[in-house]
């Protein structure tokens, strides 16, 4: 979840340059009829701005506009961009009702700026005041974000810049996932940007399949019922993107209902059976998550209509400051759970269990069976204790 939120921030950042640019080339050549307020439609069929969209990857209507006024030794600018559209590898990445910018530029500042571009062939992006884009009810698709990893050298001159998005729709391809708000904070260089703060909410849609979930999970096959609804309210941010240290903090609550959940192995040599209306309720604060879930694990020996009890409970916690390998510290309580070796089925039974489970990348599993009823063992089994681990990352998936 995280590396995707911040390829999402990452990629949003990297298109201000457009308008950056744009405002200055405008600024220069009309600062003197400014000073009543003059206001332009932007016309695409202009060789620089059509070059800078064509760059970038960017449309907008024609009803767009740029509007400037001097004050004293400033020029306040303001750009919308109606009906933009921002895309990447020709598919759209940022639909929205309206991009607006604005910002305040020194004169004496801006011509500084282009001296230093005639005579040095430098561009000294100090000299820029910080801009301020908002997006009014964008749409961002997931399916076209780009990796972002491009190494920054933050040792060489930047402006700051502010991007503020509200009532969004988070969509992956045809998939709505819901509506988001979010806060940037970044530096932009001469050719990348540096995202240095963020703020980003995410609330389910109505729409939303659980099933989408499962993707992130390894041993997961998969998740869904015709039944289940699912309600989440989820905040990531980061103070200190830029630093080395973890500064990012999740809160939220995620909330499912009687949904099915099938599991692709166990941690043992047993044949995974299907947890039926499954039930969970889990509560972040500042990254440690509670978590309760409760579900029925179906046993293939009764009928489906008479296991209406739940039979499987996990409670504990999570903590999640790395989002998508959160620390477990968990306990299973189960009763009447059916079992079956998965290389004969025939060796099956029913037991009562207590497990915890604790680790990250390699979890340690310690519990108790009490065994009820076991068929097909030349012994039959007894009550016992055990201790295991399981791995649920593959090594290079750990760092």
């Amino acid at each position: 979840m995280n590396s995707t939120i911040l390829k999402i921030l990452k990629t949003i950042a990297s298109v201000i340059l457009v308008f950056t640019s744009f405002n200055i080339i405008v600024i220069i050549a009309f600062y003197f009829y400014l000073s009543d307020g003059v206001e332009f439609n932007l016309n695409k069929s202009n060789q620089t701005l059509s070059s800078l969209t064509n760059r970038f990857e960017l449309d907008f209507s024609k009803d767009s506009s740029i509007y400037f006024k001097a004050r004293e030794k400033n020029i306040d600018t303001y750009i919308t961009l109606e009906n933009a559209i921002i895309k990447r590898s020709g598919k759209t990445l940022i639909n929205s009702e309206n991009i607006t910018l604005n910002t305040t530029l020194n004169f004496a500042k801006t011509l500084q700026f282009v001296f230093e571009i005639i005579l040095n062939n430098n561009t000294d992006l100090n000299l820029i005041n910080p801009v301020s884009i908002k997006l009014k009810n964008p749409t961002l698709d997931l399916a076209s974000i780009e990796n972002q990893d491009t190494e920054i050298n933050k040792s060489g001159r930047y402006f700051p810049v502010i991007i503020k998005a509200e009532n969004g729709n988070l969509i992956d391809d045809n998939i709505t996932i819901g509506q988001f708000d979010f806060l940037l904070n970044i530096n932009q260089y001469s050719e990348n940007a540096s995202l240095e703060k963020y703020k980003f909410r995410l609330k389910s849609s109505q729409n939303f399949p659980v099933s989408y979930i499962a993707q992130f999970f390894q041993d997961v096959e998969s998740i869904g019922d015709k039944k289940e609804t699912i309600s989440f309210d989820l905040t990531l941010e980061d103070e200190y993107v830029s630093k080395d240290n973890i500064f990012q903090k999740l809160n939220g609550v995620i909330q499912i209902r009687n949904t099915t959940m099938r599991l692709k192995k166990f941690p043992v040599e047993l044949k995974p059976e299907p947890i039926r209306r499954l039930n969970l309720d889990l509560n972040i604060n500042d990254n440690i998550g509670q978590i309760n879930l409760i579900g029925t694990l179906y046993n293939p020996k009764k009928s489906l209509g008479l296991q209406t009890e739940p039979n499987l409970q996990i409670g504990g916690t999570l903590n999640f400051e790395e989002i998508l390998k959160p620390k477990l510290n968990l306990i299973v309580n189960g009763y009447d759970i059916y079992f079956a070796k998965l290389e004969n089925l025939n060796l099956n039974g029913v037991t009562d269990l207590t497990v915890s489970i604790i680790g990250k990348n390699v979890l340690d599993l310690q519990g108790s069976l009490k065994i009820k009823k076991s068929n097909g063992f030349l012994v039959p089994l007894a009550d016992t204790e055990f201790e295991t681990k399981h791995r649920v990352r593959n090594t290079d998936e750990e760092k």
